[in-house]
Protein backbone atom coordinates (compact mmCIF):
# COMPACT_ATOMS: atom_id res chain seq x y z
CA UNK A 1 0.00 0.00 0.00
CA UNK A 2 1.68 3.25 -1.01
CA UNK A 3 0.99 6.76 0.16
CA UNK A 4 -1.33 9.27 -1.32
CA UNK A 5 1.35 11.61 -2.42
CA UNK A 6 2.87 9.00 -4.53
CA UNK A 7 -0.26 8.63 -6.63
CA UNK A 8 -0.84 10.26 -9.93
CA UNK A 9 -2.55 13.49 -9.92
CA UNK A 10 -4.79 12.41 -12.48
CA UNK A 11 -6.02 9.99 -9.68
CA UNK A 12 -5.86 12.18 -6.81
CA UNK A 13 -8.00 14.59 -8.74
CA UNK A 14 -10.59 11.96 -9.07
CA UNK A 15 -10.73 11.07 -5.19
CA UNK A 16 -10.40 14.48 -3.99
CA UNK A 17 -13.11 15.48 -6.29
CA UNK A 18 -15.28 12.38 -5.53
CA UNK A 19 -15.07 13.26 -1.92
CA UNK A 20 -15.85 16.47 -1.99
CA UNK A 21 -18.95 15.89 -4.02
CA UNK A 22 -20.27 12.76 -2.43
CA UNK A 23 -19.56 13.69 1.24
CA UNK A 24 -18.80 10.23 1.90
CA UNK A 25 -15.75 9.04 3.83
CA UNK A 26 -13.50 7.60 0.93
CA UNK A 27 -10.24 6.48 1.22
CA UNK A 28 -8.03 5.62 -1.06
CA UNK A 29 -5.65 2.58 -1.08
CA UNK A 30 -2.97 1.44 -3.98
CA UNK A 31 -2.96 -2.55 -3.68
CA UNK A 32 -0.80 -4.10 -6.54
CA UNK A 33 -0.66 -0.95 -8.35
CA UNK A 34 -4.06 -0.40 -8.66
CA UNK A 35 -6.17 2.52 -7.13
CA UNK A 36 -8.91 1.74 -5.08
CA UNK A 37 -11.77 3.87 -3.18
CA UNK A 38 -13.05 2.29 -0.25
CA UNK A 39 -15.97 3.62 2.12
CA UNK A 40 -15.42 4.04 5.53
CA UNK A 41 -18.28 3.31 7.68
CA UNK A 42 -19.07 3.33 11.75
CA UNK A 43 -20.36 -0.21 12.43
CA UNK A 44 -21.42 -1.16 15.83
CA UNK A 45 -19.53 -3.89 18.19
CA UNK A 46 -21.37 -5.98 20.14
CA UNK A 47 -19.09 -7.44 21.88
CA UNK A 48 -16.25 -4.35 22.31
CA UNK A 49 -20.17 -2.00 22.79
CA UNK A 50 -18.57 0.12 20.82
CA UNK A 51 -18.22 1.60 17.23
CA UNK A 52 -15.72 0.39 15.31
CA UNK A 53 -14.48 1.35 11.46
CA UNK A 54 -14.74 -1.06 8.50
CA UNK A 55 -13.84 0.01 4.99
CA UNK A 56 -16.36 -1.12 1.83
CA UNK A 57 -14.58 -1.84 -1.75
CA UNK A 58 -16.65 1.65 -3.22
CA UNK A 59 -14.39 1.33 -6.94
CA UNK A 60 -11.24 1.96 -8.73
CA UNK A 61 -9.82 4.75 -10.67
CA UNK A 62 -7.00 3.86 -13.32
CA UNK A 63 -4.05 6.42 -13.80
CA UNK A 64 -5.99 8.66 -16.46
CA UNK A 65 -8.32 9.81 -13.34
CA UNK A 66 -11.51 7.23 -14.80
CA UNK A 67 -13.77 6.01 -11.81
CA UNK A 68 -15.35 2.46 -12.06
CA UNK A 69 -17.91 1.75 -9.66
CA UNK A 70 -17.61 -1.67 -8.00
CA UNK A 71 -20.17 -3.96 -10.17
CA UNK A 72 -23.37 -5.35 -7.98
CA UNK A 73 -22.54 -9.29 -7.59
CA UNK A 74 -25.10 -11.30 -9.09
CA UNK A 75 -27.40 -13.77 -7.62
CA UNK A 76 -27.34 -16.51 -9.93
CA UNK A 77 -23.76 -16.96 -11.91
CA UNK A 78 -25.75 -18.06 -14.97
CA UNK A 79 -29.35 -15.50 -15.23
CA UNK A 80 -31.48 -13.33 -13.03
CA UNK A 81 -34.81 -13.60 -12.57
CA UNK A 82 -36.40 -10.14 -11.65
CA UNK A 83 -39.62 -9.36 -10.69
CA UNK A 84 -41.25 -7.39 -14.18
CA UNK A 85 -45.22 -7.03 -13.78
CA UNK A 86 -45.19 -4.72 -10.28
CA UNK A 87 -41.95 -3.04 -11.33
CA UNK A 88 -43.23 -1.96 -14.84
CA UNK A 89 -47.02 -0.75 -13.50
CA UNK A 90 -44.94 1.29 -10.75
CA UNK A 91 -42.38 2.79 -13.58
CA UNK A 92 -44.66 3.49 -15.90
CA UNK A 93 -47.07 5.32 -13.39
CA UNK A 94 -44.14 7.30 -12.18
CA UNK A 95 -43.32 8.87 -15.46
CA UNK A 96 -45.43 12.38 -15.03
CA UNK A 97 -43.47 12.77 -11.97
CA UNK A 98 -39.85 11.18 -13.56
CA UNK A 99 -39.99 14.02 -16.12
CA UNK A 100 -41.10 16.83 -13.64
CA UNK A 101 -38.34 16.25 -11.05
CA UNK A 102 -35.67 16.39 -14.34
CA UNK A 103 -33.46 18.69 -13.31
CA UNK A 104 -32.91 17.53 -9.33
CA UNK A 105 -29.42 16.36 -8.55
CA UNK A 106 -31.17 12.78 -6.84
CA UNK A 107 -33.76 12.19 -8.99
CA UNK A 108 -32.83 8.34 -9.44
CA UNK A 109 -32.84 8.10 -6.29
CA UNK A 110 -35.95 9.66 -5.31
CA UNK A 111 -37.90 7.88 -7.76
CA UNK A 112 -36.51 4.33 -7.21
CA UNK A 113 -37.28 5.07 -3.51
CA UNK A 114 -40.63 5.97 -4.22
CA UNK A 115 -41.46 3.06 -6.03
CA UNK A 116 -39.73 0.53 -3.11
CA UNK A 117 -41.86 2.07 -0.76
CA UNK A 118 -45.30 1.62 -2.88
CA UNK A 119 -44.69 -1.58 -3.64
CA UNK A 120 -43.10 -3.30 -0.62
CA UNK A 121 -42.59 -0.35 2.08
CA UNK A 122 -38.84 -1.11 3.56
CA UNK A 123 -36.27 0.63 5.59
CA UNK A 124 -33.42 2.57 4.11
CA UNK A 125 -31.27 0.25 4.94
CA UNK A 126 -33.09 -2.30 2.98
CA UNK A 127 -34.13 -0.58 -0.28
CA UNK A 128 -31.26 -1.17 -2.34
CA UNK A 129 -31.70 -4.96 -1.98
CA UNK A 130 -35.18 -4.61 -2.52
CA UNK A 131 -34.40 -3.08 -5.61
CA UNK A 132 -32.19 -4.80 -7.05
CA UNK A 133 -34.95 -7.60 -7.39
CA UNK A 134 -37.20 -5.25 -9.90
CA UNK A 135 -36.56 -5.24 -13.51
CA UNK A 136 -36.41 -1.48 -13.95
CA UNK A 137 -32.77 -1.79 -11.61
CA UNK A 138 -31.35 -3.08 -15.02
CA UNK A 139 -31.87 0.01 -16.73
CA UNK A 140 -32.47 2.84 -13.81
CA UNK A 141 -28.59 2.41 -12.01
CA UNK A 142 -28.86 4.56 -9.12
CA UNK A 143 -26.65 4.41 -5.69
CA UNK A 144 -29.14 3.24 -3.08
CA UNK A 145 -26.62 2.97 -0.24
CA UNK A 146 -28.55 4.54 2.83
CA UNK A 147 -26.23 6.89 4.26
CA UNK A 148 -26.60 8.48 1.24
CA UNK A 149 -30.54 8.11 0.78
CA UNK A 150 -30.19 9.58 4.30
CA UNK A 151 -28.59 12.82 3.11
CA UNK A 152 -30.63 12.84 0.30
CA UNK A 153 -33.96 12.81 1.94
CA UNK A 154 -32.19 15.89 3.92
CA UNK A 155 -31.90 17.47 0.48
CA UNK A 156 -35.72 17.29 -0.05
CA UNK A 157 -36.31 18.62 3.42
CA UNK A 158 -34.11 21.70 3.13
CA UNK A 159 -35.14 22.37 -0.38
CA UNK A 160 -38.78 21.76 0.64
CA UNK A 161 -40.15 25.52 -0.55
CA UNK A 162 -38.93 24.41 -3.87
CA UNK A 163 -41.63 21.62 -3.88
CA UNK A 164 -44.85 23.81 -3.85
CA UNK A 165 -43.31 24.53 -7.41
CA UNK A 166 -43.76 21.33 -8.47
CA UNK A 167 -46.71 20.48 -6.80
CA UNK A 168 -48.46 23.12 -8.96
CA UNK A 169 -47.31 21.73 -11.96
CA UNK A 170 -48.86 18.37 -11.28
CA UNK A 171 -52.25 19.70 -10.26
CA UNK A 172 -55.66 19.22 -12.33
CA UNK A 173 -58.44 21.66 -12.46
CA UNK A 174 -61.39 20.95 -10.22
CA UNK A 175 -60.26 22.08 -7.06
CA UNK A 176 -58.07 20.26 -4.11
CA UNK A 177 -59.60 17.89 -1.21
CA UNK A 178 -57.37 17.67 1.86
CA UNK A 179 -56.75 14.65 4.54
CA UNK A 180 -55.45 15.30 7.93
CA UNK A 181 -52.89 12.94 9.17
CA UNK A 182 -51.50 12.88 12.38
CA UNK A 183 -48.26 10.22 12.74
CA UNK A 184 -46.75 9.42 16.07
CA UNK A 185 -43.28 10.00 16.74
CA UNK A 186 -42.18 9.05 19.92
CA UNK A 187 -38.13 7.77 19.48
CA UNK A 188 -36.14 10.85 18.84
CA UNK A 189 -35.59 13.38 21.64
CA UNK A 190 -33.46 15.62 18.63
CA UNK A 191 -36.29 15.56 16.61
CA UNK A 192 -38.05 19.10 16.75
CA UNK A 193 -41.21 18.77 14.54
CA UNK A 194 -42.09 16.46 17.00
CA UNK A 195 -44.04 18.21 19.49
CA UNK A 196 -46.59 17.32 22.54
CA UNK A 197 -50.55 17.96 20.77
CA UNK A 198 -53.44 16.08 21.38
CA UNK A 199 -54.02 13.80 18.37
CA UNK A 200 -57.66 12.75 17.16
CA UNK A 201 -57.76 9.49 19.65
CA UNK A 202 -57.00 12.68 22.45
CA UNK A 203 -53.70 10.95 23.26
CA UNK A 204 -50.71 13.31 24.56
CA UNK A 205 -47.95 12.32 22.62
CA UNK A 206 -45.24 13.54 20.42
CA UNK A 207 -45.81 13.88 16.83
CA UNK A 208 -45.33 15.42 13.62
CA UNK A 209 -48.67 16.48 11.67
CA UNK A 210 -49.16 15.49 7.87
CA UNK A 211 -51.37 17.09 5.44
CA UNK A 212 -51.56 15.48 1.93
CA UNK A 213 -54.33 17.44 -0.86
CA UNK A 214 -55.94 15.22 -3.25
CA UNK A 215 -57.08 16.18 -6.70
CA UNK A 216 -61.06 16.50 -6.60
CA UNK A 217 -60.91 15.11 -10.35
CA UNK A 218 -58.86 12.33 -10.06
CA UNK A 219 -58.11 11.76 -6.70
CA UNK A 220 -54.49 11.27 -7.15
CA UNK A 221 -52.26 13.36 -4.22
CA UNK A 222 -50.93 16.45 -5.99
CA UNK A 223 -49.19 17.98 -2.31
CA UNK A 224 -47.78 17.32 0.81
CA UNK A 225 -45.81 18.91 3.74
CA UNK A 226 -45.14 18.33 7.32
CA UNK A 227 -45.56 20.69 10.39
CA UNK A 228 -44.92 20.64 14.19
CA UNK A 229 -47.19 18.75 16.27
CA UNK A 230 -48.46 21.12 18.64
CA UNK A 231 -49.86 23.12 15.62
CA UNK A 232 -53.69 22.44 15.10
CA UNK A 233 -55.13 21.11 12.33
CA UNK A 234 -56.79 23.99 11.40
CA UNK A 235 -53.83 26.33 12.04
CA UNK A 236 -51.80 23.77 10.20
CA UNK A 237 -54.19 24.00 6.66
CA UNK A 238 -54.40 27.46 6.95
CA UNK A 239 -50.15 27.73 6.66
CA UNK A 240 -50.92 24.78 3.82
CA UNK A 241 -53.74 26.38 1.87
CA UNK A 242 -52.21 30.01 1.46
CA UNK A 243 -50.22 28.65 -1.22
CA UNK A 244 -52.87 27.78 -3.00
CA UNK A 245 -55.43 30.29 -2.70
CA UNK A 246 -56.36 29.80 -6.39
CA UNK A 247 -57.91 27.17 -6.30
CA UNK A 248 -61.45 25.11 -4.62
CA UNK A 249 -60.37 23.77 -1.45
CA UNK A 250 -62.20 20.94 0.25
CA UNK A 251 -61.42 19.11 3.56
CA UNK A 252 -62.04 15.52 4.27
CA UNK A 253 -61.39 14.88 8.71
CA UNK A 254 -61.35 12.57 11.06
CA UNK A 255 -64.89 11.26 13.13
CA UNK A 256 -62.70 12.94 16.35
CA UNK A 257 -62.36 16.27 14.96
CA UNK A 258 -66.14 17.40 14.56
CA UNK A 259 -67.04 20.55 16.32
CA UNK A 260 -69.66 23.66 15.38
CA UNK A 261 -66.14 25.50 15.81
CA UNK A 262 -64.33 23.71 13.36
CA UNK A 263 -66.99 23.94 10.84
CA UNK A 264 -67.04 27.85 11.30
CA UNK A 265 -63.51 27.83 11.04
CA UNK A 266 -63.58 25.98 7.08
CA UNK A 267 -66.33 28.82 6.02
CA UNK A 268 -64.54 31.17 7.22
CA UNK A 269 -61.46 29.62 5.12
CA UNK A 270 -64.06 29.04 1.95
CA UNK A 271 -63.55 25.64 2.37
CA UNK A 272 -65.60 22.59 1.28
CA UNK A 273 -65.93 20.42 4.08
CA UNK A 274 -66.86 16.32 4.67
CA UNK A 275 -66.91 15.64 8.32
CA UNK A 276 -68.62 12.45 10.22
CA UNK A 277 -70.53 13.08 13.05
CA UNK A 278 -70.44 11.01 16.22
CA UNK A 279 -73.39 9.00 16.71
CA UNK A 280 -74.82 10.44 19.81
CA UNK A 281 -74.81 14.04 17.63
CA UNK A 282 -77.79 16.21 18.07
CA UNK A 283 -77.62 16.84 14.38
CA UNK A 284 -77.95 13.10 13.64
CA UNK A 285 -82.14 12.88 13.13
CA UNK A 286 -83.74 10.25 15.65
CA UNK A 287 -85.86 8.98 12.52
CA UNK A 288 -84.27 8.36 9.59
CA UNK A 289 -86.48 7.64 6.50
CA UNK A 290 -83.74 5.96 3.80
CA UNK A 291 -84.96 6.88 0.18
CA UNK A 292 -81.80 5.27 -2.09
CA UNK A 293 -79.22 2.72 -1.89
CA UNK A 294 -75.98 2.04 -3.61
CA UNK A 295 -73.48 -0.50 -2.97
CA UNK A 296 -70.17 0.08 -2.29
CA UNK A 297 -66.89 -3.29 -1.65
CA UNK A 298 -70.20 -5.36 -2.69
CA UNK A 299 -72.13 -4.14 -0.17
CA UNK A 300 -75.30 -2.69 -0.21
CA UNK A 301 -75.85 0.87 1.54
CA UNK A 302 -79.12 2.66 2.50
CA UNK A 303 -78.70 6.32 2.42
CA UNK A 304 -80.92 9.57 2.86
CA UNK A 305 -80.37 13.44 3.03
CA UNK A 306 -81.34 16.52 4.44
CA UNK A 307 -80.63 20.16 4.43
CA UNK A 308 -79.62 21.54 7.93
CA UNK A 309 -78.06 25.25 9.06
CA UNK A 310 -74.13 23.94 8.48
CA UNK A 311 -74.76 21.94 4.84
CA UNK A 312 -76.37 19.01 4.32
CA UNK A 313 -76.66 15.73 6.44
CA UNK A 314 -75.94 12.56 4.76
CA UNK A 315 -77.26 9.28 6.43
CA UNK A 316 -75.97 5.69 5.48
CA UNK A 317 -76.70 2.43 7.35
CA UNK A 318 -74.91 -0.77 6.21
CA UNK A 319 -77.04 -3.73 6.58
CA UNK A 320 -74.26 -6.03 7.74
CA UNK A 321 -72.97 -3.94 10.16
CA UNK A 322 -76.13 -3.27 11.47
CA UNK A 323 -76.39 -6.89 12.07
CA UNK A 324 -72.76 -7.42 13.04
CA UNK A 325 -73.34 -4.86 15.78
CA UNK A 326 -76.27 -5.80 17.03
CA UNK A 327 -75.01 -9.53 17.55
CA UNK A 328 -72.21 -7.92 19.69
CA UNK A 329 -74.54 -6.36 21.40
CA UNK A 330 -76.72 -8.99 22.17
CA UNK A 331 -73.61 -11.55 23.08
CA UNK A 332 -73.25 -8.96 25.90
CA UNK A 333 -76.70 -9.47 27.19
CA UNK A 334 -76.57 -12.91 26.97
CA UNK A 335 -73.21 -13.03 29.21
CA UNK A 336 -75.25 -10.09 31.47
CA UNK A 337 -72.41 -7.36 30.57
CA UNK A 338 -75.77 -5.63 29.37
CA UNK A 339 -78.96 -5.41 29.76
CA UNK A 340 -82.30 -4.77 27.11
CA UNK A 341 -83.07 -1.44 27.93
CA UNK A 342 -79.32 -0.45 26.78
CA UNK A 343 -79.95 -3.03 23.50
CA UNK A 344 -83.38 -1.01 22.49
CA UNK A 345 -81.87 2.41 23.37
CA UNK A 346 -79.33 1.73 21.04
CA UNK A 347 -81.32 -0.47 18.43
CA UNK A 348 -82.25 2.48 16.31
CA UNK A 349 -78.94 3.58 15.45
CA UNK A 350 -76.95 0.47 14.71
CA UNK A 351 -75.40 0.86 11.44
CA UNK A 352 -76.34 3.91 10.84
CA UNK A 353 -73.07 6.38 9.65
CA UNK A 354 -73.82 10.56 9.35
CA UNK A 355 -71.40 12.94 7.52
CA UNK A 356 -71.96 16.10 7.47
CA UNK A 357 -70.80 18.64 4.15
CA UNK A 358 -71.61 21.66 2.09
CA UNK A 359 -71.67 19.86 -0.73
CA UNK A 360 -74.50 19.21 -2.53
CA UNK A 361 -73.88 15.54 -4.01
CA UNK A 362 -75.22 12.25 -4.73
CA UNK A 363 -74.87 10.32 -1.74
CA UNK A 364 -72.96 7.73 -3.32
CA UNK A 365 -70.34 10.15 -4.16
CA UNK A 366 -69.36 11.86 -0.73
CA UNK A 367 -69.25 8.01 1.16
CA UNK A 368 -67.04 7.15 -1.24
CA UNK A 369 -64.86 10.41 -0.94
CA UNK A 370 -65.04 9.56 2.61
CA UNK A 371 -64.16 6.13 2.57
CA UNK A 372 -61.43 6.48 -0.01
CA UNK A 373 -59.46 8.04 2.99
CA UNK A 374 -58.83 4.19 4.48
CA UNK A 375 -56.18 3.47 1.90
CA UNK A 376 -54.48 7.12 3.00
CA UNK A 377 -54.68 5.83 6.70
CA UNK A 378 -53.62 2.39 5.65
CA UNK A 379 -50.25 3.48 3.21
CA UNK A 380 -49.46 5.93 6.43
CA UNK A 381 -49.93 3.03 9.30
CA UNK A 382 -47.54 1.11 7.62
CA UNK A 383 -45.02 4.73 7.51
CA UNK A 384 -45.28 4.98 10.78
CA UNK A 385 -43.42 1.68 11.09
CA UNK A 386 -41.03 2.61 8.57
CA UNK A 387 -40.51 5.86 10.69
CA UNK A 388 -39.22 3.89 13.87
CA UNK A 389 -36.85 1.56 11.50
CA UNK A 390 -35.48 4.19 10.08
CA UNK A 391 -34.96 6.26 13.40
CA UNK A 392 -31.09 6.37 12.82
CA UNK A 393 -31.52 8.07 9.28
CA UNK A 394 -34.58 10.19 10.36
CA UNK A 395 -32.95 12.40 13.74
CA UNK A 396 -33.34 15.60 11.87
CA UNK A 397 -36.54 17.85 10.67
CA UNK A 398 -35.38 17.86 6.95
CA UNK A 399 -34.97 14.50 6.61
CA UNK A 400 -38.15 13.66 8.19
CA UNK A 401 -39.84 15.88 5.30
CA UNK A 402 -38.16 14.06 3.00
CA UNK A 403 -39.35 10.92 3.94
CA UNK A 404 -42.81 11.81 3.93
CA UNK A 405 -41.95 13.63 0.22
CA UNK A 406 -41.56 10.24 -0.96
CA UNK A 407 -44.42 8.81 0.71
CA UNK A 408 -46.38 11.19 -1.28
CA UNK A 409 -45.13 9.82 -4.17
CA UNK A 410 -45.44 6.64 -2.99
CA UNK A 411 -49.11 7.36 -2.65
CA UNK A 412 -49.50 8.86 -5.91
CA UNK A 413 -48.82 5.45 -7.38
CA UNK A 414 -50.74 3.75 -5.29
CA UNK A 415 -53.85 6.09 -6.09
CA UNK A 416 -53.44 5.63 -9.34
CA UNK A 417 -53.83 1.66 -9.16
CA UNK A 418 -57.01 2.56 -7.18
CA UNK A 419 -58.22 4.69 -9.70
CA UNK A 420 -57.95 1.85 -12.67
CA UNK A 421 -59.72 -0.72 -10.20
CA UNK A 422 -62.55 1.85 -9.90
CA UNK A 423 -62.81 2.39 -12.91
CA UNK A 424 -63.38 -1.25 -14.04
CA UNK A 425 -65.40 -1.73 -11.06
CA UNK A 426 -63.08 -4.23 -9.66
CA UNK A 427 -62.56 -2.23 -6.36
CA UNK A 428 -64.42 -4.17 -4.14
CA UNK A 429 -62.65 -7.59 -5.55
CA UNK A 430 -59.04 -6.51 -5.64
CA UNK A 431 -57.22 -4.21 -3.58
CA UNK A 432 -54.19 -2.58 -4.28
CA UNK A 433 -51.76 -4.33 -2.34
CA UNK A 434 -53.22 -7.71 -4.12
CA UNK A 435 -52.58 -6.23 -7.44
CA UNK A 436 -48.99 -4.99 -6.22
CA UNK A 437 -48.17 -8.85 -5.10
CA UNK A 438 -50.15 -10.88 -7.58
CA UNK A 439 -47.90 -8.69 -10.46
CA UNK A 440 -44.17 -9.75 -8.36
CA UNK A 441 -45.18 -13.17 -9.82
CA UNK A 442 -44.64 -12.29 -13.07
CA UNK A 443 -40.92 -12.72 -13.65
CA UNK A 444 -38.40 -11.86 -16.16
CA UNK A 445 -35.33 -14.10 -16.44
CA UNK A 446 -31.73 -12.17 -17.75
CA UNK A 447 -29.45 -14.87 -19.03
CA UNK A 448 -25.90 -14.35 -18.66
CA UNK A 449 -25.61 -14.40 -22.43
CA UNK A 450 -28.50 -11.02 -22.55
CA UNK A 451 -31.49 -13.31 -23.64
CA UNK A 452 -34.56 -12.31 -22.03
CA UNK A 453 -37.80 -14.42 -21.85
CA UNK A 454 -40.71 -14.68 -18.97
CA UNK A 455 -41.21 -17.24 -16.55
CA UNK A 456 -44.69 -18.78 -16.50
CA UNK A 457 -47.59 -16.34 -15.97
CA UNK A 458 -50.53 -17.58 -13.76
CA UNK A 459 -53.78 -17.24 -14.79
CA UNK A 460 -54.80 -14.64 -12.24
CA UNK A 461 -51.81 -12.29 -12.99
CA UNK A 462 -52.91 -12.31 -16.72
CA UNK A 463 -56.47 -11.03 -16.17
CA UNK A 464 -54.91 -8.22 -13.53
CA UNK A 465 -52.40 -7.84 -16.55
CA UNK A 466 -55.38 -7.24 -18.99
CA UNK A 467 -56.48 -4.56 -16.46
CA UNK A 468 -53.13 -2.56 -17.04
CA UNK A 469 -51.88 -3.56 -20.60
CA UNK A 470 -51.22 -0.29 -21.37
CA UNK A 471 -48.81 0.42 -18.31
CA UNK A 472 -46.82 -3.20 -18.28
CA UNK A 473 -45.47 -4.14 -22.14
CA UNK A 474 -45.02 -7.35 -23.04
CA UNK A 475 -42.29 -6.68 -25.35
Amino acid sequence: MTKFDEAPDAVKETYLKMKNEQGKKLELKIIGGNYYLYIAKGVWDKKRKKPVKKTVLFGSIDENGTFTKKKAKRIFSSSMVYEYGNSQLVWNLCQDMYKIVEKHPYRDQIIAMAMVKAIDPMPLRLVASRFQKLYISKTLKTNLDPDDLSHILGYIGNHFPDMYEMFRKIMEPGGLLFYDMTSIISYSKNLKLAEKGYNPSHEHENQVTVITAFSVKSWIPVAVDVFYGSIKDIKSLGYFIDRFRDQDIGFIMDRGLFSESTIKNLRKLNMHYIVPLRRNSTMVPENVKFDSAFIYNERPIQAARKSSRMGFIYMFMDPLMRAEEESSILRDVASSKKDMEYFQDRKKHLGIFAIISDLDRNPSEIYEQYKSREEVEQVFDTMKGDLESDKTYLRENEKVKGFFFIVFLALRIRFKILKVLKEHNVLGKMSVNEIIFELSKMERIVEKSGVEYFAAIPKKVEKIVDLFKDMIPMG
